[in-house]
């Protein structure tokens, strides 16, 4: 069985970045209360979940229109602070409350195997592991959005020879024979 942790509703959530680039921890991160919980991802991780949670959000809109607006959050309103992760999320799902108009946006430390049982309900809670359930406005999931697609663009410049990432000490290009 699945340790729950519920935040219903958050009071804040973000997706960003804490270190020198190069060495830095990607975390989604949300406050309720007193309480702030982390959550270690990967970089590609939160490229994606801005992305698809953008994406997301534009579909419901389309479906269900936001009666206060859905307006835009500002990046500096939901802060990523270096904090201890509870754990490394190996799936995010992103789903949508119509009765309360709020985006769950759910961590889970173990993915499911196709090879063991079929389950067709993602949200089934038979898996091993912490499962974390983070309910949002949409304004604040665009503000996550905006926080984790400017924590991944703030990254170490790339060559424009390889792409891959310089380290401030310098770069030794693989397409320089």
């Amino acid at each position: 069985m699945a340790d729950v942790i519920e935040f219903d509703p958050v009071d804040s959530i973000g997706a960003g970045a804490f270190g020198a680039p190069g060495q830095r921890t990607f975390v989604i991160q949300a406050t309720k209360g007193a309480a702030t919980l982390s959550v270690l991802v990967e970089k590609e991780q939160v490229a994606l979940l801005a992305t698809e949670a953008a994406q997301f959000l534009d579909r419901i809109a389309d479906e269900y229109p936001d009666p206060v607006g859905d307006v835009t959050g500002d990046p500096g309103d939901s802060p990523v602070a270096e904090a201890v992760p509870l754990f490394r999320a190996q799936m995010i799902g992103l789903g949508y409350d119509v009765e309360r108009g709020l985006v769950l946006v759910e961590l889970r430390e173990t993915a499911s195997d196709d090879d063991e049982e079929d389950h067709d309900d993602p949200f089934d809670d038979e898996v091993e592991g912490h499962v974390v359930r983070l309910y949002a406005s949409r304004g604040q999931v665009r503000a996550m959005v905006a926080s984790g697609a400017a924590a991944v663009a703030s990254g170490r410049p790339r060559c424009p020879l390889c792409d891959f990432p310089m380290d401030p000490d310098g770069h030794q290009c693989p397409r320089w024979n």
